[in-house]
C-alpha cells in the first residue's frame, strides 16, 4: 500500500490491542519507510537508487537503531523493536502490490531479488484509504465514548 493513510490505518487497527504503551512509536514505524524515501525521490527522481536502501529491512533496522539511541537507555530496546515491527508491517502491506518494473529489494544489500504477491496496483489502495480512515475515526470515537 503506497499511501500513508492506508499504512497508518492498518497499523492503527493492529496496534489498538497490542503495544499499547508504544502505540505512537509503532504507528511512526509503519510510515517510516515512506517518510525516508518518498519525499526525496518524488522531488528528485534521480535519487531513487540513493534512498532505496532506506525502504529495505536492512535500511530500516539501521535507521530504527539510530532513532532508538536518541531515547533514554532503558527505553532504547523497546523503541527499536517497536519501530522495526511497525516498519515490517509496512513491508508486509507493500509486498501485496505489483509493479511494472522491479518492486522492493527485500534482501538488499545481499541480493537484488524482489518479489511481490501482485494482488493490486499501488494506486488501487487509494480507493481503500478513505474507508480505512473513516474506520479509524469511528473506532477512536467509540473508544472515546466508552471511556468518557
Amino acid at each position: 500500500m503506497p499511501d500513508l493513510v492506508s499504512h497508518y490505518a492498518v497499523a492503527h487497527l493492529v496496534a489498538r490491542r497490542r503495544w499499547q504503551p508504544a502505540t505512537s512509536i509503532f504507528l511512526f514505524g509503519t510510515i517510516l519507510p515512506d517518510l525516508l524515501t518518498r519525499p526525496l525521490y518524488i522531488i528528485w527522481p534521480e535519487t531513487y537508487w540513493l534512498v532505496m536502501p532506506l525502504h529495505t529491512p536492512v535500511g530500516i533496522v539501521i535507521v530504527s537503531w539510530m532513532i532508538a539511541i536518541l531515547f533514554r537507555a532503558e527505553l532504547r530496546r523497546q523503541i527499536f523493536w517497536v519501530l522495526v515491527l511497525g516498519a515490517f508491517l509496512h513491508f508486509a502491506l507493500d509486498a501485496l502490490q505489483r509493479h511494472l518494473i522491479a518492486g522492493y529489494f527485500w534482501l538488499w544489500p545481499f541480493s537484488w531479488w524482489t518479489t511481490e504477491r501482485g494482488l493490486f496496483w499501488p494506486e488501487e489502495s487509494l480507493i481503500l484509504a478513505p474507508g480505512l480512515a473513516l474506520l479509524v475515526v469511528l473506532m477512536e470515537g467509540l473508544r472515546y465514548l466508552k471511556h468518557h
